[in-house]
């Protein structure tokens, strides 16, 4: 079985309640009312649409969307102690058996340090990551998993959004796409995954399908000529 690869923030870890009260803090310090006050964190897949970094362009410019990304960054990873678990319980064997065979990787936008952090609440050091890429180490999110496809022979990226499919299809690997994450089924749905699960225990079973073998990963689809990620 060849190396998988996950995002973690609402994928191996629901932050949604963080991510919401961040949000909120941000769009209070930045005084940027056009963005949409946000009730709760049910309300995150209004801004979690398609191309993340372009996903708040329907209210501010883009150059503004990416320091409010920024400063959510950095709101969520000085909120990151207080959050109740590490790894969402459903997943916690899942990752031990990846590490125990194949290793598995994470691709995310969150800082190193505050993944890692969360990670080892629940993992013991050898079932953590073999690689962990975050928005500290330098390049884009799909040339961190081409990087892991050609150098370390991953195959699959499992995210949460619209976004995390097209960074998987532009890097050439197969796109499984969860429904308990950041972004709506709608938009994920649009974004057409190759596999698309709807609870922690479907991703479970899953991977414990790949590595007895009894669920070969689908053929990645083709990268869409639209190259903006």
């Amino acid at each position: 079985m060849a190396m998988l690869v996950f995002d973690f923030d609402g994928v191996l870890h629901d932050s949604r309640e963080r991510a919401w009260r961040c949000y909120q803090d941000a769009r209070t310090q930045m005084e940027l009312w056009a963005l949409p006050d946000l009730a709760g964190p049910g309300d995150l897949p209004l801004v979690y649409q398609g191309v993340l970094t372009a996903s708040l362009t329907r209210w501010v410019d883009f150059d503004v969307a990416e320091r409010f990304w920024k400063r959510h960054a950095e709101l969520t990873a000085q909120a990151a102690d207080r959050e109740p678990r590490g790894v969402i319980p459903e997943l916690a064997g899942t990752l031990a058996g990846l590490a125990a065979g194949p290793g598995y990787a994470v691709v995310t936008g969150s800082h190193h340090a505050t993944v890692r952090s969360l990670l080892a609440r629940d993992l013991p050091e050898e079932a953590m990551p073999r690689i962990l890429l975050s928005r500290d180490e330098p390049g884009g999110k799909t040339d961190k998993l081409r990087h892991l496809r050609t150098r370390h022979g991953a195959t699959v990226y499992v995210g949460d959004t619209g976004s995390d499919v097209r960074h998987a299809r532009a890097a050439g690997l197969t796109a499984v796409a969860v429904a308990y994450g950041y972004a709506s089924r709608e938009d994920l749905v649009a974004a057409g995954p190759d596999r698309l699960m709807d609870t922690p225990a479907d991703l479970a079973a899953w991977c414990h399908a790949q590595t007895s073998g009894d669920d070969p990963v689908p053929a990645p689809r083709p990268a869409p000529s639209d190259r903006s990620m």
